[in-house]
């Protein structure tokens, strides 16, 4: 689990506790050492965290274990965030190494509010959020979803989460058979527990999915880790760490729910919930329903990055036209995520009139935005081992995965088309980091 490392001097403890509690109301694990004599506690923390904050204090000033703290975050090229809690004056290594960057400070009317901000925008930094959406039906979100960051994680490494937003589950249903699929949903194991408190996160609570007339805005904690996420790789598997929070049908109630209090409150549970999962991940997928709903809303506030599938005709495009207004008109611009276009199934033999239009700029007027500059380098080709097939029976789940199964002609090709695809949205996350 990432963490933001905390460090501090003893005469600061006040403020540490203060600023320990904005960061856990925003859902963003913190870490701080009390035995300053434990130097290998503090640098184990400090590598493992995605950013460090520096109390910036006369105590800090003058403390020695606060200045290895630095060095070690410099040597490891860890984001350094100061915050001023008192008018230290600085000189020699503080004022070359925290002085420069020192913006915050606790004599500010709303210093809390804006530090937890950076820290936010720091935290979302370390692990991407990206949204497979496309308000047209039957483009290939699912396939997406699973064939192009399944191959992600394959290539790349590191911990990837998938989480089936759509109500008709078909990412869910890729990897599961669907009694093992209603299975999880009955017992809440399943995505509706990131919007309300249910079965999973305490004994004797009632399942949101049994009563679609009102939603629950009872607070609930992040449950255990490994609780509600399925892991695809489990097994047999091929090393790493590909999970899955399982859709269900029974989240379409948000779109008949009226009371938008409630409605409000079941969206910040949702986003905490992200929050939570960013600092057990790094990248989370959404793969989400064709319309225009709540938990598109939801989806976009809460994505960095969207991926838009289509096909390459006037239909999918109206429904990417659609989806680039609801960002730019509907979403705040502190919220608004990137939006990149992939083509899929496309001619392998030669490029489609329609595509090689799109990548020259013919079509983005009709697209509303710049549809030429939006659209990935790479297409994912048509391809039968590319179709959605339904989990069989006693197969793990990994088996769905053309990156780490499958036969027949065309496959290597395939192959290097998601690895490409995969390559190309990591450069395009690395450059939004930076």
């Amino acid at each position: 689990m990432s963490h933001i490392f905390i460090s501090h001097s003893a005469k600061d403890f006040d403020a540490l506790l203060e600023i320990h509690e904005a960061l856990r109301t925003a859902s963003i694990p913190d870490w701080y050492v009390t035995d300053k004599e434990d130097r290998g506690a503090a640098n184990t923390a400090i590598d493992d965290a995605f950013a460090m904050l520096v109390l910036t204090s006369a105590g800090a000033v003058r403390s020695k274990a606060v200045r290895q703290d630095i060095e070690r975050a410099r040597e490891r090229g860890i984001k350094i965030i100061p915050y001023q809690i008192d008018k230290a004056r600085m000189s020699g290594f503080f004022k070359k190494e925290i002085q420069p960057l020192l913006r915050l400070s606790s004599t500010m009317p709303d210093g809390i509010k804006q530090l937890v901000g950076e820290v936010q925008a720091a935290y979302k930094k370390k692990c991407p959020v990206i949204a497979v959406m496309n308000l047209k039906g039957g483009v290939g979100k699912t396939t997406v979803s699973a064939q192009v960051f399944g191959a992600w994680q394959a290539l790349l490494g590191g911990r990837v989460l998938l989480v089936d937003l759509d109500p008709q589950y078909n990412l869910t249903q890729t990897f599961f058979e669907m009694e093992s699929a209603d299975a999880s949903a009955r017992n809440d194991r399943s995505v509706i527990s990131l919007f309300e408190r249910s079965r999973i996160h305490g004994k004797g609570a009632q399942s949101p999915a049994e009563n679609w007339k009102s939603l629950s805005v009872e607070p609930f904690a992040a449950p255990t880790k490994g609780a509600l996420a399925h892991d695809l790789l489990a097994g047999d598997g091929p090393i790493g760490k590909l999970h899955l929070i399982s859709g269900q049908f029974e989240i379409s109630k948000y779109a008949f729910a009226t009371d938008a209090n409630a409605l409000q409150q079941v969206k910040a549970n949702f986003m905490r919930m992200v929050d939570h999962y960013r600092s057990e991940y790094d990248l989370i997928i959404f793969d989400t329903n064709p319309n225009a709903t709540f938990l598109t809303r939801c989806v976009l506030e809460a994505a960095d990055r969207v991926v838009a599938p289509m096909h390459a005709d006037v239909y999918s495009l109206r429904g990417v036209r659609l989806l680039n207004q609801i960002i730019t008109e509907h979403i705040d611009a502190d919220k608004c995520p990137a939006l990149s276009v992939l083509f899929n199934t496309v001619g392998r033999s030669e490029e489609s009139t329609f595509e090689g239009d799109a990548r020259n700029g013919t079509y983005d007027d009709l697209a509303g935005f710049k549809l030429s500059k939006a659209l990935l380098k790479s297409a994912l080709p048509k391809s039968r081992h590319l179709m959605v097939k339904a989990a069989e029976e006693d197969t793990a789940p990994w088996h769905q995965l053309v990156i780490h199964k499958g036969r027949g002609g065309g496959l290597k090709a395939i192959r290097e088309s998601l690895k490409t695809i995969s390559i190309e949205l990591n450069g395009l996350i690395a450059d939004r980091r930076s």
